[in-house]
């Protein structure tokens, strides 16, 4: 298989995993938004760049069907996971399984650092996510600044988010041929 065709299929994959899952998440109201799940399943399988455009396609098809055109901002987070999950499971001189829990731990707070901040300048700390608005809600009541319950509500929904994207992308990386892999990309436990 030529690399054009590779890129093309794992890109559209992650493009049509991205949407979809995220439509799901949507549609039955669950306190995740799944729409990163592409993003880091093109990045781990390609390279960060794959992942970019990705994440890119995705927040810009969200932006114009789901909300408005100002969400276009939260490509921002996109771009971090791609690039964390892209970078970090590449290291050579860490485990997998440590390489696994650093990329889980640094995308949850990296994309719940950059999410609060698009969140607290676009809506003024309000979530368009009813479970983010939730947690906001329990923070709020007790007693939290505002900046910090944004930052609470939406780190609840990183946690489940990403460990459930987390979970999709193994699954996916392991159902998928090998031959759709970047050269030197074999998830390795050394």
């Amino acid at each position: 298989m030529n690399n054009k065709m590779r890129y093309l299929i794992v890109m559209a994959t992650g493009v049509a995993m991205n949407l979809i899952l995220h439509g799901i998440a949507s549609h039955f109201h669950l306190p995740v938004w799944l729409d990163m799940t592409g993003t880091a399943l093109a990045a781990l399988m390609l390279e960060p760049a794959a992942g970019l455009l990705v994440g890119l396609v995705n927040n810009f098809c969200i932006a114009v069907f789901d909300y408005t055109a100002s969400s276009l901002f939260y490509y921002a987070v996109s771009a971090a996971v791609a690039l964390i999950v892209g970078l970090n499971m590449r290291r050579k001189d860490k485990s997998l399984r440590q390489r696994i829990v650093s990329t889980i731990v640094l995308v949850i707070v990296v994309s719940a650092a950059i999410s609060t901040l698009l969140t607290l300048w676009r809506t003024g700390g309000i979530s368009e996510s009813g479970w983010e608005a939730y947690y906001y809600g329990i923070a709020s009541a007790w007693g939290w600044p505002n900046a910090l319950a944004c930052f609470f509500g939406t780190f609840v929904i990183k946690i489940y988010d990403v460990l459930a994207s987390a979970a999709i992308v193994a699954c996916a990386y392991g159902v998928l041929p090998k031959v759709l892999r970047a050269p030197g990309t074999a998830l390795r436990a050394g």
